[in-house]
């Protein structure tokens, strides 16, 4: 019975994916580059600004209070990833799936959304002036008390209730 318990707990790990394991750890610096797998990954407070994360997997990753300013995340998978808090002036995120990932309170004025799934992500009081949201999906978003003034660009859908008018998101 013992020997069937081993040959099961083995099973089990060589079937379970690798980035389930990686909540509690630091990322190596070879695993921060563009496509890296950063799954699950406790990011919180690391500066990673002008960094080249082009595709990389973040989902469900914690980069609360990063400095992202200026990185890199075009293409990038960031769906349910803590973002509250981050820093990212000038962060490339067209093309990213932010769907369900917590932005409040982010700053990411001047920020590259173009094509951007926000799908139900929290963009509570996120500062997004000066950003692009051409073609952006923010369907279900969370815009309590977001500053969005001076968009280069509207998305394509907003919440119940919000309009894109003269490059601003406005709540009727």
């Amino acid at each position: 019975m013992k020997k069937a318990l081993a040959i099961a707990g083995l099973l089990l790990l060589t079937i379970t994916p690798k980035e389930s394991f990686a909540d509690h750890l630091e990322p190596k610096q070879s695993e921060i580059r563009p496509g890296g797998g950063l799954i699950h990954t406790n990011l919180k407070g690391v500066n990673i600004g002008n960094t080249d994360l082009n595709n990389a997997k973040l989902n469900n990753s914690n980069l609360s209070f990063a400095e992202l300013s200026g990185a890199d995340l075009m293409g990038a998978d960031l769906m349910g990833a803590d973002l509250n808090n981050a820093n990212m002036i000038n962060t490339n995120l067209s093309n990213a799936n932010l769907m369900g990932a917590d932005l409040y309170n982010a700053n990411l004025n001047n920020a590259n959304l173009s094509f951007a799934n926000l799908n139900n992500t929290n963009l509570g009081f996120a500062n997004l002036s000066y950003a692009n949201l051409s073609n952006a999906e923010l369907s279900g978003a969370e815009l309590s008390g977001v500053i969005a003034t001076n968009l280069r660009g509207c998305p394509s859908t907003l919440p119940s209730g919000w309009v894109c008018e003269n490059s601003s998101l406005i709540q009727r």
